[in-house]
């Protein structure tokens, strides 16, 4: 799913996530709305807003595994919507699947959050 999106391949990421699939940000990410993105109309709000927009792109860099829980830590790129100055930010994805689709991304900014969310917290 990550690859696809770096690739702008909306179809492939769509196929990767179950229909109700959801995808809720940090409340500090611009643009996020409350409840999340949802559905596959969702998934296609969200990659216009981080594509489209912020020409985001993610790299993998550790992957964490419990049952059909995945945790993966990612370094993000993009550029200021309206300044076009580049950033650069650390994403930590919580996905949980269901039937080898993605059901739910929690995004979060903290490694500690996401590995309560995750289960995975000492």
């Amino acid at each position: 799913m990550v690859d696809a999106f770096n690739r702008d391949d909306l179809e492939a990421v769509i196929e990767s996530c179950d229909e109700s699939c959801a995808i809720i940000e940090p409340s500090e990410m611009p643009d996020s709305p409350e409840l999340g993105f949802r559905g596959h109309d969702g998934i296609r709000e969200w990659m216009a807003n981080l594509r489209g927009n912020a020409g985001a792109q993610f790299e993998p860099r550790a992957f964490t595994t419990a049952g059909e829980v995945v945790l993966c830590e990612l370094a993000s790129r993009g550029r200021g919507r309206a300044s076009g100055v580049p950033v650069e930010w650390t994403t930590f994805a919580v996905m949980s699947l269901h039937q080898r689709k993605i059901a739910e991304i929690r995004v979060f900014l903290s490694k500690e959050q996401a590995l309560e969310a995750a289960g995975l917290a000492e």
